[in-house]
């Protein structure tokens, strides 16, 4: 993605931005990250997972991620989709259009 500034322009990988996305949804209490001893295979299966594409120059992002049990789905998407937003835009200067969440499953 690239952003045209004053003094020139600024080019960002996509996997930047997904980084970006993945790191502000696992700020969220109640996205389960797995745990550094857990084998690698549990690792990339249980993270969340983004992706984010252009449109008409604003960002879409889609994310997947897992819950903890016990928490209040509604909310805690609601706040990964604001602090995906606040992150990206604050860090990029790229507007963020539409976040994306999809759950596939709770984690006990």
């Amino acid at each position: 993605m690239a952003n045209n500034f004053r003094n020139g322009q600024v080019r960002i990988a996509n996997e930047i931005l997904d980084q970006l996305a993945i790191r502000a949804s696992e700020e969220i209490n109640g996205v389960h990250t797995p745990q550094a001893n857990d084998n690698k295979l549990n690792i990339s299966q249980n993270g969340p997972k983004s992706t984010v594409s252009q449109v008409d120059g604003k960002l879409h992002v889609n994310l997947i991620v897992n819950l903890d049990k016990n928490v209040n789905v509604k909310k805690t998407v609601k706040d990964i989709q604001e602090n995906v937003v606040r992150v990206i835009e604050s860090m990029t200067g790229l507007r963020v259009s539409r976040v994306n969440v999809d759950v596939p499953k709770l984690v006990f």
